[in-house]
C-alpha cells in the first residue's frame, strides 16, 4: 500500500500535474477570488516555462550529476549491481528495442564493466508492473543478446523500487566487490539506500541528463529533464521522512 501510495503522491506533484492543478484551481477561484485566480492562472503555465528554460534544466540536473563521472576499469569486480527502470513488453521487437532508454543506457553501461570483468556476475531488478514481463527478465534477455552469458545473470524481478533492490541484493553481495550502475542523477539516493544494508558499491553513473538542447532554449526536453530531477528530490525527501 505505502509503495503505490508514493507513487500516486509523486505523480500529483510532479510538474505537468501540479501546473494543471493550478490552472484548474484558478478558473474554480476566479470569482471568490479574482486576485488569487488570477496568481493561480498565471503560475501554472510560468512553472512549466521556466522548467522547460535550458540554464534552469541543467543546472538542475547538475545539481546531482556533476561529482559523478563514468566508471573506469580498476580494482577487481565481483558484482555489478544495474538497477532497474521500465520497458514495454513487444515480443516482436529485439530485448533491448523493449528497452526505455534509462533502462537501456543503465544496462550497457552494466555491460561495459562486466567486459572488464568477465568473472563477475551482473544483477538485474524489477518487477512487472502493469506488464506481463518482470522488468529483471526482459533486461536478463537484452543482455544475453549483446553477449552475456545465462550463467553470469542474477536476477530480483520482485524488486518494486531501489529500496528494494538494495534489500535483496545485500544476502547476495555481502562484501564482495560491487559496482553500483544507475542514472547519474539517481545515484545518491541509491548509494544511500544501498549503504543502509551495509554494502560498499563503486558509483557506476550513466544516462546523464544535464546535456542542453541549446543556450538560452525553451523545449519540452527540458521539461522531461527537470521533471527527472524534481522526481529524485522527492524520493530523497521520502526517504528523510521515513528514516
Amino acid at each position: 500500500m505505502g509503495f503505490w501510495l508514493k507513487k500516486a503522491i509523486t505523480a500529483l506533484i510532479l510538474p505537468v500535474p501540479l501546473a494543471c492543478g493550478l490552472i484548474l484551481a484558478g478558473l474554480l477561484l476566479r470569482r471568490r477570488a479574482p486576485k488569487l485566480a488570477l496568481t493561480l492562472l498565471l503560475a501554472g503555465p510560468l512553472y512549466l516555462l521556466a522548467l522547460s528554460f535550458s540554464p534552469i534544466s541543467t543546472a538542475l540536473a547538475n545539481s546531482l550529476e556533476s561529482h559523478y563521472t563514468s566508471w573506469q576499469p580498476g580494482a577487481e569486480v565481483a558484482y555489478v549491481l544495474v538497477l532497474g527502470s521500465s520497458h514495454s513488453s513487444h515480443p516482436d521487437r529485439a530485448a533491448t528495442a523493449q528497452l526505455s532508454a534509462t533502462a537501456l543506457g543503465r544496462l550497457m553501461e552494466g555491460i561495459r564493466v562486466w567486459r572488464a570483468n568477465p568473472d563477475a556476475t551482473l544483477v538485474l531488478s524489477g518487477f512487472a508492473g502493469s506488464d506481463p514481463t518482470p522488468h529483471a527478465e526482459l533486461m536478463k534477455r537484452a543482455a544475453i543478446e549483446q553477449g552475456v552469458p545465462e550463467s553470469h545473470i542474477h536476477t530480483f524481478p520482485q524488486a518494486r523500487d531501489t529500496e528494494q533492490e538494495a534489500r535483496l541484493t545485500a544476502p547476495l553481495v555481502g562484501a564482495a566487490p560491487a559496482v553500483l550502475v544507475t542514472s547519474a542523477s539517481h545515484m545518491d539516493r541509491a548509494l544511500s539506500l544501498y549503504q543502509a544494508q551495509g554494502l560498499s558499491v563503486t558509483p557506476a553513473a550513466t544516462d546523464f541528463i544535464a546535456q542542453p538542447t541549446r543556450a538560452w532554449y525553451f523545449s519540452a526536453r527540458n521539461l522531461w529533464t527537470s521533471q527527472r530531477v524534481i522526481h529524485e528530490y522527492l524520493g530523497q525527501l521520502w526517504l528523510a521522512i521515513k528514516s
